[in-house]
């Protein structure tokens, strides 16, 4: 296998879960297909457009992330260290 992952993988299964949740009816193996045959073509558009291959990476907003570390007090004076 590659270093890098040409296809992202994961989307990849999300999509063919959620295919399989759509129409039960399909096999999850004709999901898969399905959803590897929608990941190649996205990425052909996507060359053929220009676009860029991968959504840059954006870090994630986290509400507690801007808290500062001393909010909660120092814990060695609960804990005796």
């Amino acid at each position: 296998m590659k270093a890098t992952a040409k296809y992202n993988l994961s989307r990849i299964m999300r999509n063919a879960w959620y295919l399989k949740k759509a129409n039960a009816t399909m096999s999850f193996s004709a999901c898969l297909r399905k959803a590897w045959r929608n990941e190649k073509l996205a990425m052909m558009t996507a060359k053929i457009e220009g676009r860029p291959l991968e959504e840059p990476k954006v870090a994630e907003w986290h509400p507690l992330a801007t808290i500062p570390a001393d909010y909660y007090g120092d814990c060695r004076t609960y804990y005796g260290d």
